[in-house]
């Protein structure tokens, strides 16, 4: 018992109960996991006579107060007269004088983080204070070091005034006290393949480095460990799979296959569908469950890819389901998948919330009696009283909108006589490929990188409030050549909260007072899915010119006719979004073109802009997008137990990242189980760090 207390945060000098309250808000409980708490940045360690080396740097120095200066003036600093032996120096104080002059007591001495900088004026030194901590037992141990460490606060830690350098204090306390219990977690062979420190010592030395080389080195080491660990889950996934599922055997292409392909359309497939074709051909020759991830940009052609592979299912004698996040996505690709179903003599039902019962009973008996060849929806597959016969295919989209559980259900849903369902996942975002191996890692993958031929690229421009009247005529221009226009705002009603254009506000301004010789229909989330998509049809058919909308025709809307998107407010949304709706656009042969009214741009908002004006490449996009976001927020919520780094970077730890796969899918070949004496220490770590919070599975 006595030991356990030790180990508990509350009892790390500096802490105590109400700070260790803070610590365990934030899911630190044992005084070890302060370890991965990392620096976000280094200070020099100097002394005043070598200031005058730091200009424009943050440094800290250890001196005494010898005398205080308040300010004659408001708004004028306090200052500091300070001495360390070396030198003395004037530290400026700005903020209140009063609670200054009770802060700072003549003859006691601090350390000091401030920025180094040249008064030329008076030609002296100047030291602007950032922080400060007053000098105890002990910090001449810290202050042996030549790279003072600085980490993130948060606001928890910030409530209970622990400032930088009081956490730096606790964090070195923490080392100092407990750096025995620091174990190793890779064994010797994959730390010498990969040129890696051993732990302690990385962690030792990105803490408290002796040069600035050790940061990058001990920093390269700790984010191997954590991506390693990760694709060490990914590589045991897929190693289950392999092992001990069994799939289905999809033996016959069938002659609907052929019709398809030789009668029905009306395109030639790019070379790149083709390619996915072939790929998603031979994984359901295969006795294993296929499970791979399709990629392609917005119009690249991946539901003709899901059709095909939809196809062979049903001619092998099993049901398919297409699950969608949404139900006005459901029911785009309905109509879709009906289009071409209807002529292969394949009968395609739809569930969705709302239907009446009556029509549900009997889509309901449909699929446990097998007459449903394809069943296309929502979470509405997952839901009781939903059986299905023999369901063999399983196509899911847009699926990191949904959530694992949600997956795994319907896969549950489909396992029947012991055999397990293909899956493929598509989506439309593209997914830098350090991503995709991060949160689809024990996926195969497939990716569409090629457009139609008679796609014509996108003109996208930046144009600003002051631009409307130019904007409005281009519209007309465009509906006088008989081609429909897009016009989308970032929320529905009116806001005193957010000062923002809205749809219903500007829908009514367009269609009285700006076009009213123009057909105008609105659609926004508040309606139901009919509504939305019995307007969305009027607009296909060409009964509306224009369709004020918000973001709910993002995915699965496909009208060749509408050649121009205007995006209102654009610096408001995020750039894969702004990508999605721009992809509306362009689906024909004509010319097309999106415009971002945008005002009020601060930096971010510029970036994400003018890359949509460089280039149409999701690719490209999606890079930049992560770079924005970072990888935890990429698909706008965060994957449970997923993608929490601390020392990896997924934009600069590409190679890093293919290495620590390598291992990991090579140590699971060799030992599945990790049961070998050198693999004991991967083993240990594995189930103490990874295996509860990540929800795996079991490795015997």
């Amino acid at each position: 018992m006595a030991k356990e207390k030790i180990s508990e945060i509350a009892y790390l000098k500096s802490v105590g109960p109400k700070r260790a309250e803070a610590f365990e808000k934030l899911g630190f409980h044992k005084i070890t996991d302060l370890f991965n708490v990392y620096p976000r940045d280094y200070l020099f360690n100097t002394k005043i006579d070598k200031l005058s080396q730091y200009i424009d740097k943050n440094v800290v120095i250890c001196a005494e107060i010898m005398d205080k200066q308040m300010p004659r003036r408001p708004n004028h600093p306090t200052r500091l007269l300070v001495s360390d032996g070396t030198g003395r120096l004037a530290v400026l104080i700005w903020g209140n004088a009063f609670y200054r002059e009770k802060q700072f007591l003549v003859g006691n001495k601090y350390l000091f983080w401030g920025k180094v900088g040249f008064n030329n004026f008076e030609g002296i030194v100047q030291f602007d204070l950032r922080d400060h901590k007053k000098y105890e037992a002990g910090d001449d141990e810290l202050l042996k070091y030549p790279y003072i460490p600085i980490y993130i606060l948060s606001q928890e830690l910030k409530k209970t005034w622990i400032r930088p350098l009081i956490l730096t204090k606790i964090i070195f306390n923490a080392i100092r006290k407990c750096s025995s219990d620091i174990h190793e977690n890779l064994s010797p062979e994959i730390r010498d393949e990969n040129g890696l420190l051993e732990h302690k010592k990385a962690l030792l030395r990105l803490h408290f480095p002796i040069n600035l080389e050790d940061v990058e080195m001990s920093r390269q080491t700790l984010a191997f460990e954590e991506l390693f660990y990760l694709q060490l889950i990914m590589a045991l996934k897929k190693r289950k799979v392999e092992n001990q599922e069994t799939g289905i055997v999809f033996e016959k292409t069938g002659v609907r296959v052929e019709k398809l392909f030789h009668e029905l359309l009306a395109f030639e497939l790019t070379d790149a569908q083709k390619r996915v074709i072939r790929e998603i051909r031979a994984d359901m020759k295969k006795p294993k469950p296929m499970n791979r991830l399709l990629q392609g940009d917005v119009g690249s052609g991946k539901t003709i890819v899901a059709v095909f592979a939809m196809l062979v299912a049903i001619e092998n004698g099993y049901q398919c389901a297409f699950m969608c996040p949404t139900e006005i996505l459901a029911e785009q690709h309905y109509k879709v998948l009906k289009s071409y179903f209807d002529k292969l003599d394949v009968n395609v039902v739809q569930l969705v919330g709302g239907q009446k019962k009556k029509m549900r009973e009997q889509i309901l008996q449909d699929i446990r009696l097998g007459k449903a060849n394809v069943i296309v929806g929502t979470h509405a597959l997952i839901q009781e009283g939903v059986e299905f016969k023999n369901l063999g295919f399983i196509v899911i989209d847009e699926q990191h909108k949904f959530g694992v559980m949600q997956r795994a259900r319907l896969r549950e849903k489909s396992s029947q006589n012991g055999l397990n369902p293909d899956v493929l996942v598509m989506t439309a975002t593209p997914i830098p490929r350090t991503l995709s191996l991060t949160v689809y890692g024990d996926l195969d993958v497939s990716v569409i990188d090629e457009l139609p031929k008679n796609r014509k690229e996108i003109k996208t421009v930046i144009r600003r409030e002051s631009n409307r009247e130019d904007v409005y005529s281009f519209v007309r221009d465009e509906v006088k050549k008989r081609r429909q226009v897009y016009i989308v705002y970032p929320i529905i009603d009116e806001s005193e909260k957010l000062d923002l254009k809205s749809a219903k506000a500007n829908y009514e301004i367009l269609k009285k007072d700006v076009f009213p010789d123009l057909r105008l229909g609105l659609v926004h989330g508040r309606l139901f899915w009919y509504e939305i998509d019995d307007t969305i049809e009027d607009f296909k058919n060409g009964k509306l010119d224009i369709l004020v909308t918000t973001t709910v025709i993002e995915v699965g809307i496909d009208i060749p006719n509408a050649s121009l998107m205007i995006i209102e407010e654009a610096q408001r949304f995020g750039l894969s979004q702004l990508h999605q709706l721009r992809g509306r656009v362009g689906r024909g042969t004509e010319q097309s073109y999106c415009i971002l009214l945008a005002d009020r741009l601060d930096d971010t908002s510029r970036l994400r802009l003018d890359t949509m004006v460089e280039t149409t490449d999701g690719f490209k996009i999606s890079n930049v997008d992560l770079q924005i976001r970072g990888p935890g927020e990429f698909f706008g919520t965060r994957q449970s137990g997923e993608l929490k780094f601390t020392a990896a970077d997924l934009i600069k730890d590409a190679q890093l990242l293919d290495k620590a796969r390598h291992s990991a899918f090579k140590l699971i070949d060799e030992d599945t189980q990790l049961r070998k004496p050198e693999h004991e220490c991967i083993r240990e770590h594995f189930f103490k760090v990874y295996k509860d919070s990540l929800g795996l599975i079991d490795v015997g």
